[in-house]
Parts: C-alpha cells; sequence; structure tokens
C-alpha cells in the first residue's frame, strides 16, 4: 500500500519531505535487515519522528503505527504494529514470490481536533477535523524480491507432473498412474495457466492440493491396493515396480512417521486419510489462510 503524491484535506506527515506537511520533520521506518535460508527479518523494526505531535498523539493512544506488508502474486497482506522502541518481524518467504511492498502508516484510533503549531504556514491556525482510521502518518517504504526453487523433498513435485491437452474442455481434466515414473495430471490449456499460478501462491497452494492433487493420489492408492490384493504374494515393492512413483510413498511414509510403511497398514489405512496426510493435510492450511484473506478484506480492523 502507497500513497505515493495522495492529496489529504488535512496534514499529514511523510517520509518524503516534499510531500510532508509538518515542516522539517519526517516519518521513517528503521530497522537492521537481517536474511536466513528461510526468513527475512526485519530486526528492531520501529518507527520514528522528531514531530512533537505525532509522538504526543501516539503517547496518549490516539494513533497507532503499522507496517504493512504485502505482494499482490500470492495476494498476502498483514500488518505489524509498531513502537519506537523497535520489534522484529520474520517473514517466511515461502509466503511471497517476487516483489514484496513493505510500507508504513500512521492511522488514527478515534476522532480527534488535529491542530498545531508544526504544520506547514498552509495549515496553521486551522482545526481539522480526523475520523477513526484516516491516515496521519505515510512512509511508502521499499521493496524486496523473493523467489523460491522447488524442494527435492516435496512429495507433490516427486509423484505429479501437469501437462496441457488442447482437446480437453476446461474444468475437466485426466488422471493416469501407470505413465513413466509420475502420476500425470492432464488439463486445458486455460486451466493449466492457472495452474501455474495458483501453485506459485502460497495463500493458494494447499486448496489446489485439495481440489486437484488429493483426488488424484487417492486414485493412484486405490490402484495400488487393487494391484496388492489381485496376487497375495506381492509385496510393497512389486508395487514400486508396477507405479514407479510409489516408492517416493514409501519414502515419504517413512520421513513422516519415522518408520516403514508396511503391507498390511497400505492394505488397510483409509486412502483419503493417507493421501491427505503425505500431501501435508492441506485442507487444515488452505481454510485457515482463505480465512486469513478474508480478514484482510473486510477493512477497519487492526491486527499484529
Amino acid at each position: 500500500m502507497q500513497v505515493k503524491n495522495r492529496l489529504f484535506p488535512y496534514p499529514v506527515i511523510n517520509h518524503n519531505l516534499i510531500l510532508s506537511n509538518f515542516g522539517a520533520c519526517d516519518f521513517q521506518l528503521l530497522y537492521e535487515g537481517e536474511e536466513t535460508d528461510k526468513v527475512y527479518i526485519l530486526k528492531n523494526a520501529r518507527f520514528f519522528t522528531e514531530s512533537k505531535l505525532i509522538n504526543q498523539l501516539y503517547d496518549e493512544g490516539k494513533i497507532i503505527v503499522t507496517c504493512i506488508v504485502e505482494c499482490s502474486y500470492t495476494v498476502y497482506r498483514k500488518k505489524f504494529n509498531l513502537t519506537r522502541e523497535g520489534k522484529d518481524i520474520e517473514l517466511p518467504k515461502v509466503d511471497f514470490t517476487e516483489r514484496v511492498d513493505i510500507s508504513m502508516f500512521a492511522t488514527a484510533t478515534e476522532d480527534f481536533t488535529l491542530a498545531s503549531d508544526e504544520f506547514d504556514e498552509d495549515y496553521i491556525g486551522i482545526d481539522f477535523e480526523i475520523e477513526k482510521y484516516d491516515i496521519i502518518g505515510a512512509n511508502d517504504g521499499f521493496n524486496i524480491r523473493f523467489k523460491h526453487e522447488e524442494s527435492e523433498e516435496n512429495l507433490a513435485a516427486s509423484i505429479f507432473s501437469i501437462i496441457i491437452s488442447h482437446d480437453f474442455e476446461d474444468g475437466a481434466y485426466t488422471v493416469e498412474c501407470n505413465t513413466g515414473k509420475k502420476i500425470v495430471v492432464t488439463m486445458s490449456e486455460k486451466d493449466y495457466l492457472n495452474y501455474k499460478v495458483i501453485y506459485t501462491v502460497p495463500t493458494f497452494k494447499e486448496v489446489f492440493f485439495n481440489m486437484l492433487l488429493v483426488p488424484a493420489l487417492i486414485e493412484g492408492l486405490t490402484l495400488c491396493r487393487i494391484f496388492l490384493k489381485e496376487d497375495s504374494s506381492r509385496d510393497l515393492e512389486d508395487v514400486g515396480n508396477q507405479y514407479l512413483w510409489f516408492r517416493s510413498i514409501i519414502s515419504s511414509y517413512k520421513r513422516l512417521k519415522g518408520i516403514d510403511l508396511t503391507i498390511d497398514e497400505f492394505k488397510t489405512v483409509s486412502l483419503s486419510y493417507f493421501a491427505q496426510e503425505l500431501l501435508g493435510k492441506p485442507l487444515g492450511s488452505s481454510l485457515a489462510k482463505l480465512v486469513e484473506l478474508t480478514k484482510g478484506t473486510t477493512g477497519g480492523e487492526d491486527s499484529e
């Protein structure tokens, strides 16, 4: 979120002195940047201003200062309340793709009258009626760019291949479990292009898993179970020789449980639950992220 050169009907303090109406006072977002393989850290993130009025309003609880982190590509948006003393903000890289915008705003928590001799000359001597949620301070901040590679440990990447068929109607797909080393999911070009966007967005990836990959894996596991039951002499190694992708299922199960998958368990386990467990139980994650996204669109709520 950026205000850039937007005009307000009352004085606003800005990090850009050209746009600020508070004389020589600006509105700074300070932090020390740190980075690990998994997170970008805004260490000791805090706001700073020499404006006595802004500091007084903050001390009186009439304004709050928030750091807003958003990524339009992943539809991510979250607010973090800031103080003058500072706090660490950790940003997991898996939540972002490409450009991430980080900005800061001071907003009113209640209605009040604003007047000060700190204002630019044109605003001095005027009482301004401020309403709750009005922006009092703005800092358009900066941006970071993130790019990620798929992990070799990712089961979905290990066993699924998504391909295009120009003969398919939009909205339909097929699952082929006997082709090569992967379960092949075929869909129309339009659906494939939409899939490519959704799959790179962590906010919606679990939704895609529930809609497509879980049912596809259930279909594949069902074929594996049928193959086992057709001949009592067969074991899980035989299943892996028939369906090469099943070897990744065995490896993933051991990483998940710490023990080997047995033939008796595979014959009796609920395949629906088994598929969801192997794919990280995406239902709960997808519902939680969609609820969080819904909260982010309601407006007027303060979150931390």
